[in-house]
């Protein structure tokens, strides 16, 4: 029994040992600084300062060069002395420790930083120093001045250390701007604190749970003494300037650039001409051309120039509607040439059709009215099929017209609407000129060659070609609905399958109804299913203290404490406080979502986060209506979504 009672005593010390020693670790920075001075007689007794800088095992820091995370190593030397420079050692270039799929520069372990100052009067000086350190759950910047003193007799010499070498081949930069200034954050935590409304608990009350319903500041945790202080940087106040922008632009190809109308329309024929031969339109112009070698089979001669004249003449009619559309659409919305393919419905529309067409020359089923093969004329849609391959060869043009009617439409719309119009018609018109022409001498259908057997390679082959503009729509469209984009192909792909393989001639016109209709829903119903719009959150809200304080205890408010250099605030963005999450979040619970952005520094921000209890980041600070929003429901470094939605239901349990 005494045995037992001995061991209880033990664990029960070494418990309290234990957690004693968790709690003095987390009340300091996981980061300790030494300064050692030396002298360079080789640099005319320049004064060396050696600062290293040493993480806790677990934390790793930034190096000077700039990666696509994290916040580079910043030294400031105050006062400013002339000729000062900073040597920092080139970093490891890894991939993140977080963001695994980032690239960035580290120190792993201590780093030594070598500060220069060649003055050899100067005997004192501050070290601002500033250092991003993170582990795999958290982030915590620190700032810190440090200042330095010395007697340059008693110096030992820098080029008898083992570190010389090293420092010799560094290549030395000027010190940052010294843009910090000294405040005292327990006092400043107090303020904040009577604005608030509530008391800041002593050391012994903190708590150390991952949800902390205690709205406090642990001034322990900034890791200061009586003799240090922490840093924060002031930004410069914005000054709001009018500029007035007044310039006499002189172009490179000046004889191209257009200032009068009657050039306006010749450069606009001429551009509308060279689309014809353009690598978007040249699929559909070959279907074109396989249609007018289908009008050599008809034996009537009469007959055969008659509809080799309406074809081309119902093709350029195509052609010249589709150039009134678009003037119409850019004019009454103000859009930009071009602009109408930055919409990707009207991109997942044109690779839809272009790929049903590419599935009817490959006869997996039949579809007459958009036959561009020149056998709608047995069929009598000839003249739809002719006047919608005009329309889909202008529209896929539009894309490739950038190179010809730059200088062309940059003067036009900044001429009257009439003018405008005007212009494009001549585009249409120069597009069409072509047909018109052979609409105009229908005996050239007598130059072209008679069909026979290399009639259908071509059409395979023409095939072929818009299956090759499918793959450029796609690569086009944004890579987050390519997956969506594929299953709608393959669903189209069936439906036109059965629609060939269940319909048509032989059956019943019911059964065509039937079958043709449901595989047209099947379709429809798949992009509805696919491209279902998710809940879309609304914008991040951009943290001020004054719209904050108006609405404590009005609004429940989720405050995320973040920052670009903060790699797990990143993974938090991607895993857990995800637009769909948020979306689900704001419409279940009615909370508003506001960004406290610590990227660059602030002191009214930093402040903040200390007052809830951290000095690192991330954290997540959910605040209720009522007199509960005192007392908000805090989550720090990484959790999981789950761990989220039951911080928020903890919260709004009001």
């Amino acid at each position: 029994m005494k045995q037992t009672k001995i061991l209880f005593i033990s664990a029960i010390t070494l418990i309290c040992l234990m957690a004693s020693l968790t709690l003095n670790a987390a009340a300091t920075t996981p980061v300790t600084f030494s300064v050692e001075p030396f002298i360079a007689a080789s640099q005319n007794d320049a004064t060396i300062i050696k600062l290293r800088i040493t993480p806790n095992s677990e934390y790793h820091f930034y190096s000077r060069e700039k990666g696509e995370t994290g916040k580079p190593t910043s030294i400031s030397v105050s006062p400013s002395i002339t000729g000062t420079t900073i040597s920092y050692p080139a970093g490891i270039e890894l991939p993140d420790p977080i963001l695994v799929d980032k690239t960035t520069y580290l120190y792993e372990g201590a780093e030594d930083i070598f500060i220069t100052i060649p003055d050899a009067s100067v005997t004192t000086a501050d070290l601002i120093i500033s250092v991003l350190l993170c582990s795999e759950v958290r982030c915590t910047p620190v700032n810190k001045t440090i200042p330095v003193s010395w007697k340059a007799a008693t110096l030992a010499k820098a080029e008898s250390q083992k570190w010389w070498n090293k420092y010799s081949t560094i290549t030395p930069i000027a010190p940052d701007a010294t843009t910090h200034l000294k405040y005292s954050s327990k006092d400043d935590n107090k303020k904040l604190a009577q604005k608030l409304g509530v008391q800041l608990p002593t050391n012994s009350g903190l708590t150390t749970a991952g949800l902390t319903p205690v709205f406090s500041s642990k001034i322990a945790s900034s890791g200061l003494t009586s003799t240090e202080s922490a840093v924060s940087f002031v930004p410069k106040d914005n000054v709001s300037k009018t500029h007035e922008y007044d310039f006499t632009p002189r172009y490179f190809l000046q004889a191209l650039e257009v200032s009068t109308l009657s050039k306006a329309i010749l450069f606009g024929l001429l551009a509308g001409f060279i689309l014809n031969f353009m690598p978007c339109v040249l699929p559909v112009i070959s279907l074109k051309l396989s249609s007018l070698v289908a009008a050599a089979q008809i034996k009537d001669e009469a007959q055969r120039k008659h509809m080799f004249r309406e074809h081309n003449l119902f093709f350029a009619l195509g052609i010249i509607t589709w150039f009134s559309l678009l003037t119409i659409v850019l004019t009454s919305f103000e859009l930009a040439w071009g602009q109408l393919f930055q919409n990707q419905w009207l991109l997942i529309g044109l690779a839809l059709i272009i790929f049903v067409l590419a599935l009817s020359i490959f006869e997996i089923f039949p579809l007459p009215m958009f036959n561009l093969t020149g056998r709608g004329t047995e069929n009598g849609h000839d003249k739809w099929s002719a006047f919608s391959t005009g329309l889909l060869a202008t529209v896929l043009a539009t894309p490739c017209s950038g190179p010809f009617l730059g200088g062309v439409l940059g003067w036009a719309f900044l001429q009257p609407v009439g003018v405008l119009i005007f212009i494009f018609l001549s585009i249409g018109i120069g597009m069409a000129l072509p047909y018109l022409a052979m609409a105009v001498v229908p005996e050239l259908v007598t130059r072209f060659p008679r069909p026979g057997a290399w009639t259908g390679a071509l059409s395979q082959i023409v095939g072929f070609f818009l299956m090759g503009t499918v793959v450029y729509l796609l690569y086009v469209l944004p890579e987050s609905i390519l997956p969506s984009m594929l299953v709608v192909l393959w669903i189209t792909a069936l439906a036109a399958w059965v629609w060939g393989r269940f319909s048509g001639l032989r059956f019943t016109k019911r059964r065509n109804i039937f079958v043709r209709v449901a595989c047209a829903l099947v379709v429809a119903f798949t992009i509805f299913t696919v491209f279902k719009a998710t809940p879309q959150a609304k914008e991040w809200q951009e943290f001020t203290p004054e719209s904050f304080f108006s609405e404590l205890q009005q609004k429940r408010m989720v405050l995320d404490f973040t920052a670009d250099w903060c790699p797990n605030c990143k993974v938090l963005e991607r895993t857990v406080l995800t637009p769909e999450n948020r979306a689900r979040w704001e419409k279940e619970f009615n909370v508003v979502f506001i960004k406290v952005d610590l990227t660059s520094e602030d002191e009214e921000k930093q402040k903040f986060l200390e007052s809830l209890g951290s000095s690192s980041i991330p954290v997540v600070a959910i605040f209720p209506r009522g007199d509960a929003a005192h007392s908000p429901v805090i989550l720090r470094d990484i959790f999981t979504t789950g761990q989220m939605e039951d911080a928020l239901k903890k919260a709004f349990k009001e």
